[in-house]
């Protein structure tokens, strides 16, 4: 029996949350029953993918909002894809980001094709949703909050986002001291890290708020935000919080690392992750640090409770909350065994809950389902 075709669609060129999940899925996907192919744009995803040897198509997928020449465009992607899933005999089609699922969900409709629409989202009742929804042979949701708004409960599948566990357990402490040295980092100092792309709704605003809360009692303590503007569309910020940041007394301490690939060593070299996002649909870091042994320290909401167990492998504490947020730090830095603990209770949980191997299988479940309906 020949392997399903199956036509994969994201239009980053970047490399975000969602297509470190897309690269894990096709990884993982079990090649003697489906048979991956990825429309994209040039950039990295791509390269990737390239290198796990799928086959590439290249789609101009243009962003949907605010976009006077968007439907023009999104009529000529869809002409792309349609040709393609033609061509290529391609029996069933998934799309991992909204500007790459209008165009898609057309195409796959024009050629009588299931469609899975994988929600790395929040998103609002309203007509994007409806529509996705009534269009979508089957949905995946990312988390319970990314299902929770949408309008057709019976095509959703949580299944949440999952990491490679053994890019995580591996000795990388000689590249974690290296590190550290850069970022003018004292070996035994304590650090905490944020690791997000630079976006208002990110927090990082209030990480530098409730750094310097904590610095104002601590002077062995260090600050690092590890995170660039990867789609090019947060530049003015990144600018103010450099600014900000530059303003502070405890400025030295404060640390822009910029984007880095090199995560798995980021976390070897920090004592505690910081995550400060508002509604985070998922939220990929937190399980990367779990899978580090490193406690987290996070707003509440959106899909962050379905990840960090509050008191168990990290602290959760209300969204915008400064001072809790400094609060909760200190806790965790003023503890070291029971951060370890923490650490440790994370790691179980994502070996047990996200492992990615696991996660593609249920994936696979749902195309099984979507191509048999």
């Amino acid at each position: 029996m020949s392997a399903v075709p199956i036509l994969f669609v994201d239009h980053a060129a970047a490399l975000g949350g969602a297509q470190y999940c897309l690269l894990l899925l096709l990884e993982y996907l079990d090649r003697r029953r489906f048979a991956p192919r990825l429309a994209t744009q040039p950039g990295a995803l791509a390269e990737e993918a390239a290198r796990l040897q799928v086959p590439i198509d290249y789609v101009a997928l243009t962003r949907l909002r605010h976009q006077l020449p968007a439907p023009a465009r999104v009529v000529r992607a869809t002409a792309v894809l349609r040709r393609i899933i033609l061509r290529e005999q391609i029996a069933l089609v998934h799309h991992n980001t909204m500007r790459a699922s209008v165009a898609a969900t057309l195409a796959a409709g024009l050629t009588r094709r299931p469609v899975v629409w994988h929600v790395h989202d929040i998103f609002r009742r309203g007509v994007y949703a409806r529509w996705m929804c009534r269009r979508s042979s089957a949905a995946i949701a990312v988390s319970a909050a990314a299902a929770r708004p949408l309008p057709c409960h019976h095509k959703v599948h949580v299944i949440p986002n999952g990491v490679r566990l053994e890019d995580f357990s591996a000795d990388r402490h000689e590249e974690a001291a290296e590190l550290r040295a850069q970022w003018g980092v004292p070996p035994q100092a304590p650090l905490v890290a944020q690791i997000a792309r630079l976006q208002p709704w990110k927090g990082q605003r209030d990480v530098i708020a409730a750094a310097e809360m904590l610095l104002r009692r601590r002077s062995d303590l260090y600050f690092v935000l590890v995170g660039g503007d990867i789609f090019d569309d947060a530049r003015s910020y990144a600018e103010r919080l450099r600014s900000v940041a530059g303003r502070s007394e405890f400025s030295r301490r404060i640390v822009f690392a910029g984007q880095r690939t090199d995560i798995p060593v980021v976390l070897q070299a920090v004592d505690v992750l910081v995550h400060a996002s508002i509604d985070e649909p998922f939220g990929r870091v937190l399980i990367e640090a779990g899978a580090a042994g490193v406690p987290v320290v996070a707003y509440d909401g959106g899909g962050v409770a379905e990840i960090v167990e509050h008191e168990r492998t990290g602290l959760l504490v209300p969204a915008h909350d400064q001072r809790e947020l400094a609060a909760a730090l200190a806790r965790v830095l003023d503890a070291p065994e029971r951060a370890h603990a923490m650490g440790a209770a994370a790691r179980a949980r994502v070996r047990d809950q996200f492992d990615a191997r696991q996660l593609t299988r249920e994936i696979e479940s749902v195309f099984d389902a979507a191509l048999t309906a």
